[in-house]
């Protein structure tokens, strides 16, 4: 049994787009190379993967078991190169950090290993709580810089920010909702729906917002400040939402897949990056940590 981590990658775009046609485009291959590499890949695990319709495909029981396994093997494989690219840095003293509450429980699992194999002699100290809190932290020194999500706050002349990505907000659905068998969804498509709404760092106000100035408003069914019940709400089929790439996960807690598409009338973004007083400098420690963080944060804005 043989295979290659590209044809890993192929397969996780089809798996998410379940069109040859948009994962090729996703992978920046033709149609046809989509299919044989994906042909290539069940011979190889003689299994089947896929069924075969006219407009799309569909993942057999064999094919979702795979998927995870799939999916942790390129992301060791990311984590493999990164690690060889690690150089500790001997700083010492203590940075202190304001995070968003949506940030707290993306990033810091996937980064602290990271984060302190890279600066083992240094003190990171990170709060979380609400943006306001955190931004009058800020202005009163009680933390050095803020990791927040930038398009939700006001930008103040006090301060100086910095974003460092932008983030696709996407329809989340379950496996087999019909709107994942149309070639393209639109606002009105999804406005009758039961709606999950996420309930952290105002994006409530954000979401809303949007919709109304389109027209549309959406069918609030559930609200919850848990990710992990919305997430596994969406996989159960009692609803949709919509949130960024960032947070995405294709699994919930009990097992079940959660797909994500673009909504071709709807493109926002959660805006993510560092806020610090225009007046006050930030010691050569606090760069260090906004440098790494900039990567690390860059790193895992990344589709499944």
């Amino acid at each position: 049994m043989k295979f290659t981590l590209r044809q890993l990658e192929f397969y996780i775009a089809l798996a998410e787009t379940l069109q040859i046609s948009k994962a090729a485009a996703r992978c920046h291959i033709s149609q046809s190379s989509m299919t044989i590499a994906m042909r290539n890949l069940e011979e190889s695990l003689d299994v089947q993967l896929f069924v075969r319709y006219p407009k799309g495909v569909k993942l057999t029981a064999e094919g979702e078991r795979f998927l995870a396994h799939a999916c942790n093997i390129i992301n060791s494989s990311h984590s493999a190169v990164d690690a060889l690219h690690d150089r500790s840095e001997i700083l010492t003293g203590t940075v202190r950090i304001g995070i968003a509450e949506t940030l707290s429980a993306y990033l810091i699992p996937d980064i602290l290993n990271d984060l302190e194999r890279r600066f083992p002699l240094l003190e990171i100290v990170f709060y979380e709580a609400t943006a306001p809190e955190l931004v009058q932290a800020l202005r009163e020194q009680k933390v050095d810089f803020c990791l927040l999500l930038t398009s939700n706050i006001s930008h103040d002349n006090d301060l100086e920010i910095e974003t460092f990505i932008r983030s696709l907000r996407r329809l989340w659905t379950s496996i087999g909702h019909p709107l994942q068998s149309r070639a393209s969804i639109r606002l009105i498509d999804v406005e009758k729906l039961p709606f999950l709404l996420l309930e952290t760092d105002k994006y409530p106000d954000v979401i809303i917002d949007y919709w109304q100035q389109r027209g549309y408003t959406p069918n609030i069914s559930f609200r919850s400040n848990s990710f992990e019940a919305i997430r596994s709400l969406v996989a159960k089929g009692r609803g949709i939402t919509i949130l960024s790439d960032l947070v995405y996960r294709p699994w919930s807690l009990d097992g079940l897949r959660v797909m994500h598409r673009t909504i071709d009338d709807f493109i926002t973004y959660m805006d993510v990056g560092t806020v610090k007083k225009t007046a006050r400098p930030l010691t050569p420690e606090a760069m260090k940590v906004i440098d790494f963080l900039r990567q690390a944060v860059t790193r895992l804005d990344k589709p499944f």
